[in-house]
């Protein structure tokens, strides 16, 4: 009893030595989380985007991540060379017995810039507050152990020891390539789109301090890529990706794709009706889990719900995930000509 009161405390210091960054399976649906050029690369007018994941519940009290993000692009008549995304976004991370929690919120903005009449090259910066905080009337401590077990009604005097720190700025960074063609008719299903992008987060590297223990935040760089893959003249398309991200001595891979297949067309002007489609497959993290998704979309609604198989560490301890995303789609988007979807 008395080795478990000593190394919880150990496990809480770990944490500030290294607080993770909100984390989603679900990449391909997580808007400019992970990478602020992604800002206003919509295929529509507006984009609203909620994601949850909870995970170790399983095994232990659960760590739970909530997201809301909303993007547009604006100045659309100014030039059409040059266009601009905005967003805002925020976020929530809370962890365990000790609720270890992150809350951020930020604003984000994009100059997406034409190459030509298939590729463009968007570059997004963020900006925004960032806090930690920590629930410390769920820790345990050895001074507690009152001979044959823990009692509650003992002192810690350690009460004042954690604290929640003020907001601090956080600043990200990132770039991203797209090449589009559009399909030759509404039907013909032969479009192709292709997504690369770089970022980097946490540049002002703030501190996280909730005790007399203080710690800088780790630098995140992503490497990402996705790609739309239509099979002509069927309602097929497979949509493959990858993920890779590193932040201090942690890293991982995702890689993975799915099937898609329509349901139905939209219409060819009106847009009165819209396309739905559903889509199955798979991602794996690698050395980690096994990533099964399913998704429909269906009247301007994408949901996707998704479970993380652990393959390694402690078993059971996985985790599942579901995202919404709403697009308002622009005037005139229908019919041939229109805009590739990117996921």
């Amino acid at each position: 009893m008395i080795k478990k009161l000593l190394l919880i405390p150990s496990l809480l210091f770990g944490l500030f030595g290294f607080s993770q960054d909100v984390h989603f399976s679900q990449f391909m649906n997580s808007s400019f989380l992970y990478n602020a050029g992604n800002t206003g690369l919509v295929n529509g007018a507006h984009r609203i985007l909620l994601n949850y994941r909870s995970q170790w519940g399983s095994v232990a009290t659960p760590y739970n991540t909530y997201s809301f993000t909303y993007d547009t692009k604006a100045f659309t008549k100014a030039t059409r060379k040059v266009k601009m995304g905005i967003g805002l976004g925020a976020y929530k991370d809370v962890a365990g017995d000790t609720e270890f929690g992150t809350t951020a919120i930020m604003l984000s903005s994009s100059a997406i810039l034409k190459l030509n009449e298939f590729q463009n090259l968007s570059v997004g910066l963020q900006g925004g507050v960032m806090q930690n905080s920590i629930n410390n009337s769920n820790m345990r401590w050895v001074n507690q152990y009152d001979g044959n077990s823990y009692n509650a009604l003992i002192s810690s005097g350690e009460e004042s020891a954690f604290n929640s720190t003020p907001f601090v700025g956080d600043f990200n960074a990132g770039v991203v390539w797209n090449y589009g063609t559009s399909e030759a008719t509404i039907t013909s299903n032969d479009l192709f789109s292709a997504q690369f992008g770089l970022s980097v987060n946490h540049i002002s590297r703030q501190r996280i301090k909730l005790s007399n223990y203080s710690d800088k935040l780790h630098n995140k760089f992503t490497f990402h890529g996705k790609s739309f893959i239509g099979i002509k003249d069927s309602p097929y398309a497979v949509v493959p990706g990858f993920l890779w991200q590193k932040q201090g001595p942690y890293s991982e891979f995702i890689l993975g794709t799915y099937f898609r297949t329509k349901l139905k067309n939209e219409s060819r002007y009106t847009g009165i009706f819209k396309e739905s489609a559903m889509y199955i497959g798979a991602f794996y993290r690698v050395g980690d889990a096994f990533i099964p998704k399913v998704g429909l979309e269906v009247f301007n609604f994408n949901l996707g719900v998704s479970y993380d198989a652990r393959v390694s560490g402690i078993s059971g301890a996985s985790a599942y995930e579901v995202s919404l995303q709403y697009i308002i789609p622009s005037p005139m988007l229908y019919g041939k000509g229109s805009s590739p979807k990117m996921y």
